[in-house]
């Protein structure tokens, strides 16, 4: 019953999720979003989570004059007008002033732990990564991944963005982030390159199912990229012992 029960509550949360999506795409106000949605299947916090901090939408021209007058009305975020790369700098403030207690800022400020750790990161890329992010022609999520490079690999990144306003979507960004972020792995194959990008785009992935029972024994309340990344690294810093014990893949 309790797992009949959950499966309603998933399929009421989705259906509500839907509403907000199709709603972020007529450009609607956050506080008519809110309005229109069913609370009860979801939270405020979701909702802006969706919406993400530099969602922007389109003022009618009737309630210009009461929008600022309506503002404090509605709990939502000033940040929302701000580039990127300003919200990025608030956050790291933030991050400062609360002695990088990051569970704290959240809760004080009303942010979710992802937006705050994905603006965090921003910090950490180079100028020219932060004016593209800026622009537009480097997604947040894309940038998160990058900034996990060191200085002379974002520097190749940008110049392949500007010299053939290449883009670079999620799933690549996160292809990189694995090939060339901590890990030292060399030779023709990890030259950082556009050819090397084009070539994520053919690489066939590999679905690996667990039960949500099993997972959440060990990461409960864990987003599902951060639990791939996590095992991956894992993966990455046992491969010796994996071998020792398993044999080599090619024997299987």
């Amino acid at each position: 019953m309790a797992e009949t029960n959950q499966l309603l509550i998933n399929y009421y949360k989705k259906e509500e999720m839907k509403k907000v999506k199709k709603m972020m795409e007529e450009k609607l106000e956050v506080g008519e979003i809110i309005k229109s949605v069913n609370m009860e299947w979801i939270s405020k916090e979701e909702i802006l989570n969706i919406l993400g901090e530099d969602y922007e939408p389109v003022i009618k021209e009737s309630k210009v004059e009461d929008k600022h007058k309506n503002e404090n009305m509605i709990n939502t975020p000033s940040v929302i007008q701000n580039t990127p790369m300003e919200i990025a700098k608030k956050y790291k403030k933030y991050f400062e002033e609360y002695n990088q207690n990051r569970k704290e800022i959240c809760k004080d400020k009303n942010i979710s732990n992802g937006t705050f750790q994905k603006y965090l990161r921003l910090n950490y890329l180079i100028p020219e990564l932060q004016e593209l992010v800026n622009n537009k022609k480097l997604g947040i999520n894309s940038a998160e991944h990058i900034s996990f490079l060191d200085e002379k690999k974002q520097i190749r990144i940008a110049e392949i963005i500007q010299n053939y306003n290449y883009e670079i979507t999620d799933n690549i960004a996160q292809k990189i982030k694995r090939d060339f972020g901590k890990s030292k792995k060399i030779g023709e194959n990890y030259i950082l390159s556009k050819e090397k990008l084009e070539s994520y785009k053919n690489e066939k992935s590999f679905k690996l199912t667990f039960t949500q029972e099993e997972i959440q024994k060990y990461f409960n309340g864990i987003p599902n990229q951060k639990i791939k990344e996590y095992i991956i690294s894992i993966l990455e810093n046992t491969q010796d012992v994996w071998i020792t014990v398993c044999g080599n893949i090619d024997e299987w």
